[in-house]
């Protein structure tokens, strides 16, 4: 509800002291910022403008101001009556007012306004405070400042101060807060027409009945405008700020849009069949991802499963040290291992590779998992047959307190592992001590050593690895393992890469990536692991090692020739 008669001009006079108390502000701060003396009669035609919409008769304005006054109006004239129009320097308006019609008019204000800065100060100002009408930007020209008028942001504030009639809104309409002449109103006849030949809509307001008004009937009056709300009209952006948010919006996208040749680059490396990463399910365990989903099926997220042996107390809770812990043999906090157990029946990938067109019957690999507990060094190894792929881990002597036994060197050279293959590709795993005796191994056995890979060590956090737990005179980040070739296998070359990014287990064990590694070095091969443990069992992989938890022969013909050396499968 809007106010009424002395309630709305008591708002009315209490926004216009307010308004005069920030201006007055405003430019004693200014002075200030200039070193020049308050201009207190500056001050007094501040306070009428805003008060009395005009300065009091009785205040005389100081010599400056009015030379303000006249510098303002002829820069206004200039750039809004057509004569030049914005982008434009500081220098070119000064040669363009020094030249025309009001040049001596413009020398004497400028010689009387005091400006430090000359003309360049004049418009400064107009770009600055609260009162500003001109977008301005300071440039240098030839070692001396200038400064350059980018545009004009408040037509109605530059036309007052130019003394010419305010710009018309949309319509016809003045702007609000703004009254022009009664000749320049809409639908208004000649200025100070109230005749009855004006024919326009002020006809009849020329004055009270009977001092001659037209016989238009009475418009009328109008209600009195909202009071103004300061702090709103304060806070408001202004059209240079809006301008700027919009250019640096529009220069984000542009940033963030990827270039043809990023676009080109993501496309060649991209997943065929889709992204192959896959996330962790929160929810840690299949069992309890099921019960948290309210599904007979787990998400499709990796899951872990939780290690209960005899000696853990579950009341714990978890262990602190997870799948670095060293005491996971006695320790009675529960550990977790990745559960990569298929969720639902289903054939292994390794029978139709098999299959694969090219790979001789005797190297064709069977889906289940097979491995024999024994002494590697001492068992035959003829009886296995002829394998695509061979990775041995050996437990060379590192002189360090291992959860295992150790191998003296010459017992690793005489391991008869050559007789494995004709044609294929071995991977041993070396420390830094045993590279050398790595290389003469391979030399012994058979094979050219062609190539070698490393495996980057990362911890839980898939940080890296800074303490390694080896390493007599640095800390050993990462391990090495040969790669050796006997004949001409048929292997897919410059398939993966040789650098391994992987997280640290147990003790000794490798990781997990190397077997999708090997099988797509040569898909559908049997494969063998020498000195292999309970986790390395795998699909289409024959297993030896001594920690393996007896021994299972799915393979008819290998199981014939165990037994006929070995006696029956002990299980």
């Amino acid at each position: 509800m809007q106010p009424q008669g002395g309630e709305y001009e008591a708002e009315l006079m209490g926004a216009k002291r307010r308004l005069a108390r920030l201006k007055e502000r405003h430019l004693r701060r200014k002075l200030s910022r200039a070193g020049k003396p308050i201009d207190q009669a500056a001050i007094r035609e501040l306070r009428a403008d805003v008060l009395d919409g005009g300065p009091k008769e009785e205040a005389e304005p100081g010599p400056q101001s009015q030379a303000l006054r006249v510098l303002h109006r002829l820069v206004g004239q200039l750039l809004l009556g057509g004569q030049a129009d914005p982008p434009l320097s500081s220098k070119q308006i000064y040669s363009q007012l020094s030249q025309g019609a009001s040049g001596a008019a413009f020398a004497e204000a400028l010689a009387a306004s005091g400006a430090e800065e000359g003309l360049e100060g004049v418009v400064r100002g107009l770009g600055e405070g609260e009162g500003a009408c001109l977008e301005v930007e300071g440039i240098d020209v030839g070692g001396r400042t200038a400064v350059m008028v980018l545009g004009i942001t408040n037509r109605g504030r530059l036309a007052s101060l130019a003394g010419l009639p305010a710009p018309a809104a949309p319509g016809g309409t003045p702007p609000a807060g703004l009254s022009l002449p009664a000749g320049n109103r809409p639908g208004a006849g000649a200025a100070g027409n109230t005749g009855q030949g004006g024919g326009g809509m002020m006809a009849g307001l020329a004055g009270p009945p009977g001092m001659g008004t037209g016989p238009g009937p009475r418009e009328p009056t109008p209600a009195p405008a909202a009071p103004v709300d300061l702090d709103q009209l304060l806070s408001k952006s202004s059209a240079l700020e809006r301008q700027r948010a919009s250019k640096g919006v529009e220069l984000l996208g542009l940033i963030d849009k990827p270039t043809a040749k990023e676009s080109a680059v993501v496309e060649r490396f991209r997943t065929e069949g889709g992204v192959a990463i896959r996330e962790y399910c929160p929810h840690l365990t299949k069992d309890d991802c099921r019960r948290a989903n309210h599904s007979p099926f787990c998400c499709p997220r990796l899951h872990f499963l939780r290690l209960i042996f005899p000696w853990t107390d579950p009341a714990l809770g978890n262990c602190s040290y997870l799948d670095s812990c060293r005491h996971m043999k006695t320790c009675k906090y529960i550990h977790y291992e990745l559960d990569d157990r298929p969720d639902v029946p289903h054939h292994m990938a390794v029978v139709a590779a098999s299959q694969q067109k090219g790979v001789p019957k005797y190297l064709q690999a069977l889906e289940e998992p097979q491995w024999i507990n024994c002494d590697v060094r001492t068992f035959d190894m003829t009886l296995l047959g002829k394998f695509g792929v061979i990775m041995t881990d050996p437990p060379w002597e590192i002189h360090q307190d291992l959860p295992y036994g150790t191998m003296a060197d010459d017992e690793t050279r005489n391991l008869n592992i050559g007789c494995l293959q004709d044609e294929g590709v071995i991977f041993v795993w070396v420390t830094g001590r045993a590279m050398e005796l790595g290389r003469e191994c391979l030399k012994l056995w058979g094979y050219n050593r062609v190539d070698e890979l490393i495996w980057v060590k990362t911890n839980q956090l898939q940080r890296l690895i800074r303490t390694g737990r080896t390493g007599h005179w640095l800390n050993h980040s990462k391990e090495h393992c040969l790669v050796g070739i006997k004949g001409s296998p048929a292997i897919n070359r410059n398939v993966d890469c040789d650098v391994v990014v992987a997280e640290v287990r147990e003790t000794s064990r490798k990781p997990d990536e190397m077997y999708p590694l090997l099988e797509r070095l040569w898909p559908g091969t049997r494969k063998i692991e020498i000195f292999a443990r309970t986790h390395n069992l795998r699909p289409g992989w024959v297993s030896l090692g001594n920690q393996l938890d007896g021994t299972r022969l799915m393979d008819p013909e290998l199981k014939a020739r165990y037994e006929a050396k070995y006696g029956a499968v002990k299980t």
